[in-house]
């Protein structure tokens, strides 16, 4: 083997040793890289759409636009109903929607708002619970928290589909029943706020929803607090009608 021969191959054998390290320096180096979780901040973001998960992968928070917030979520699966407004929603750890704040804004054809925000709270496994909303529709107005009552779908909600699809009869009327036992409907127990009415309120409600007290403050200044039957009538209400405020003539 002439020593020409002997120097090429050593200067080679020098060039892959060297080649070798640079890259096992470099796949070192990427690993650190991504066992290191990633900062980055900005200044300013444009997006339609953030979600927020967990080490499994699964939603904890979506902050989306109109046309990119997901439907609710519960038993892992995602209705098709589309909301079409913006909001953010959260979820529980089982991956369930636990409550959200979604808005909206926008002119009715008769030119009035027809907008609102709403803030709600879900049980889990269920609907919300607890809201603080402010709403406008047709001209009017009403703003004010809201405490509901309502069951878990996964008890009424077959009771409900069996209901729609029996035929006219007693049998229907005892699936209505047993649906609405085990709280397929959404009942307001508790109202506080401002009323369509433009009183300030509070009112309290049965468990099938119906008002039975009523504390009011009317846009005059009249106060009253009224008791109301099953119907909705009042039969007892202070002040008297016709009595006059104390130290009043």
């Amino acid at each position: 083997m002439s020593l020409d021969l002997v120097l090429s191959l050593q200067r080679q054998n020098r060039l892959l040793k060297g080649a070798l390290t640079l890259g096992t320096v470099a796949f070192l180096t990427t690993l650190m890289v991504a066992a290191k979780p990633a900062r980055t901040r900005f200044a300013e973001i444009d997006v339609e759409r953030i979600n927020i998960i967990n080490a499994e992968g699964r939603n904890e928070l979506v902050l989306a636009n109109h046309s990119r917030l997901p439907g609710v979520v519960q038993d892992g699966k995602e209705a098709a109903d589309h909301r079409a407004m913006p909001g953010l929603i959260f979820y529980n750890q089982k991956g369930d929607e636990c409550g959200g704040l979604v808005w909206k804004g926008d002119l009715d054809k008769e030119g009035k708002p027809a907008s609102g925000m709403h803030l709600s709270m879900d049980r889990f496994g269920g609907d919300q619970q607890l809201a603080l909303g402010h709403y406008e529709e047709g001209g009017g107005m009403n703003t004010g928290l809201n405490i509901y009552d309502r069951g878990l779908p996964k008890e009424y909600a077959p009771l409900f589909e069996a209901w729609q699809k029996a035929p006219a009869g007693p049998e229907k009327e005892a699936l209505k029943q047993k649906w609405q036992a085990a709280g397929g409907p959404q009942t307001t127990r508790v109202f506080v706020g401002r009323t369509r009415g433009q009183s300030s309120a509070v009112i309290l409600a049965d468990a099938k929803g119906r008002a039975r007290m009523m504390m009011l403050v009317t846009p005059e200044g009249q106060p009253m607090l009224n008791f109301l039957d099953e119907k909705g009538g009042v039969f007892q209400s202070f002040p008297q009608v016709g009595a006059k405020p104390e130290g009043g003539k």
